[in-house]
């Protein structure tokens, strides 16, 4: 009797009651890790929508103070003629007194009506090596460097890095872009977006509108040999369908968007990579592509959006009345 008792006692799980239990936990994780991973990514995508709102109150208090907007680009020369050569500061390296980066700004020779080269030597070695030296820059050792612009291997600003795209992008470079054409041109050509070489628009006299044009966008894009200084494609963008120049290069998209409408002189435009090509918007997030928009709210666009509704929103007077976006 008591033999019986104790083999009873000494009972346990079974080999199938434990795969049993393993399934469950195996199938609670695949149902709960997409949540996860989805509230991560609204979490990166507010953090975007929250540093071009910063960038958008910099710009406001540039206008406030000089009654226009900051040129795309400073030229003292036009047209620009030597490829991959910047010729001028462009409108974020201009707004950093507005930014709290007074510190950074002071690095740069402010004189006009240059005021394109930085004139101190460590910015110069810096900047150079943001422009050159793309390689590295993701990779960097972090470790501190004495003389430098930056610890190599991280962000010079948090403001200017998309959380999705950062680690892309490396040292130097910007996730937002000012709008600089409603059509592919070059850096030099006469646009009609709010950001260009040698502009002075207004906020405050935008023929369209303010609430229907678009003032900066996403650029998630990393194109080689561009900084956040200069006022060239690291800076400005153009209005061709979005992620355009992911599509026409081959890179994962996470959507298919526009593909139909991408004609072949599109793809050539932006398959080059010297030049005075722009280019245009792209982005790291699901679905959409979130733009500044120049009466200071913030909107996500459709990575389907027609490309036709897309161009007249980055041009300022492109004059067909109110856009529904």
């Amino acid at each position: 009797m008591r033999r019986a008792l104790y083999r009873c006692s000494g009972s346990g799980f079974t080999v199938l009651e434990l795969l049993g239990v393993l399934a469950v936990i195996a199938v609670m994780v695949a149902l709960l890790l997409p949540a996860v991973q989805q509230a991560r990514e609204q979490a990166r995508k507010l953090q975007c929508q929250n540093n071009l709102r910063q960038l958008g109150i910099g710009l406001g208090h540039y206008q406030f103070l000089h009654k226009t907007l900051p040129p795309g680009a400073v030229a003292v020369t036009v047209p620009i003629n030597v490829e991959r050569a910047p010729e001028g500061i462009g409108w974020i390296g201009q707004i950093l007194p507005q930014m709290g980066e007074q510190a950074i700004y002071l690095q740069v020779n402010s004189e006009e009506p240059l005021r394109s080269f930085p004139s101190d030597t460590a910015l110069t070695n810096e900047m150079a090596r943001a422009i050159d030296d793309k390689d590295s820059l993701s990779a960097g050792s972090g470790e501190s460097d004495a003389g430098k612009f930056s610890v190599p291997g991280h962000p010079m600003m948090s403001f200017l890095q998309c959380p999705s795209s950062a680690g892309m992008l490396g040292k130097g470079f910007s996730s937002y872009v000012g709008c600089h054409s409603s059509g592919e041109k070059s850096i030099d050509a006469d646009a009609d977006g709010l950001l260009y070489v040698n502009s002075s628009e207004s906020l405050e006299a935008i023929p369209d509108g303010s609430s229907n044009t678009l003032l900066l966008g996403e650029g998630s894009e990393r194109l080689p040999g561009q900084g956040w200084l200069f006022g060239d494609r690291g800076t400005l963008r153009n209005g061709l369908p979005l992620d355009l120049e992911q599509k026409a290069n081959g890179l994962k998209q996470q959507t298919v968007a526009l593909a139909s409408g991408v004609t072949d002189a599109e793809r050539a435009a932006v398959r080059m990579r010297e030049g005075l090509k722009v280019g245009g918007f792209a982005s790291r997030h699901s679905f959409q592509v979130n733009f500044l928009v120049a009466d200071g709210s913030v909107r996500g666009l459709s990575r389907q959006i027609d490309a036709a509704i897309l161009r007249q929103l980055i041009s300022r007077s492109d004059g067909g009345g109110v856009v529904e976006f």
